[in-house]
C-alpha cells in the first residue's frame, strides 16, 4: 500500500494559485480604470436650469444635464491644470433645478502649491457654470475642493 498522500489534482492547484494571485499589472492601470468608469455617460440625467440669453429669449426653458456639466468640468479642469479630478457632485435643488454647490474631489502633483491650485480650480469651476449655464448668480455658489491624493508627476499617467 503507498501510504504517500495523492497530489492535488493539477486543475485545482491552477485554481487555486489564480485566485491568489494579483492581475499583472493591476496596479498600474486600477486608477485609471476606475477613473474612466466613473467618468463614462450614463443615460438620463438630472436637469439644471439654464439661463436663456436676455437677447434670445422665447418661450420654453432649456436645462442642462449634470452629467454635461460634470464631463464639461473634467475636461477643463484636466486640461488647464496639473490634476485628475476623481469625483465631482452637485447639490442641487429639486424644485427650482438650480445648483446650489459644487464638491470637487481630486489627485495633485507633489510639489505643486495645492491652495493655488484649489483656488484655480474654484475660480474655474466658477467660470465652467456660468459658460453652460448662464448662471448670474454663479459666484454665490460654493465650490469645495477637496485634494485626495498627491503623485510624484502627472496624476492622469499615475
Amino acid at each position: 500500500m503507498n501510504s504517500s498522500p495523492t497530489p492535488p489534482d493539477p486543475l485545482f492547484r491552477a485554481i487555486e494559485f489564480l485566485r491568489a494571485a494579483p492581475e499583472p499589472g493591476w496596479d498600474a492601470v486600477a486608477g485609471r480604470v476606475i477613473s474612466s468608469v466613473r467618468t463614462t455617460a450614463r443615460p438620463g440625467g438630472y436637469p439644471l436650469a439654464a439661463q436663456t440669453p436676455p437677447d434670445k429669449a422665447g418661450p420654453g426653458q432649456i436645462f442642462v444635464s449634470d452629467h454635461v456639466l460634470r464631463s464639461t468640468l473634467a475636461i477643463e479642469l484636466r486640461q488647464r491644470y496639473l490634476c485628475a479630478p476623481t469625483r465631482i457632485t452637485f447639490d442641487m435643488d429639486d424644485r427650482t433645478k438650480t445648483l446650489r454647490a459644487v464638491d470637487i474631489e481630486l489627485t495633485g502633483s507633489y510639489g505643486t502649491d495645492l491652495r493655488e491650485l484649489a483656488n484655480h480650480i474654484r475660480s474655474t469651476t466658477l467660470d465652467v457654470i456660468a459658460e453652460l449655464l448662464g448662471d448670474t448668480l454663479v459666484g454665490q455658489r460654493p465650490v469645495d475642493v477637496t485634494v485626495t491624493d498627491v503623485v510624484t508627476g502627472d496624476p492622469l499617467g499615475a
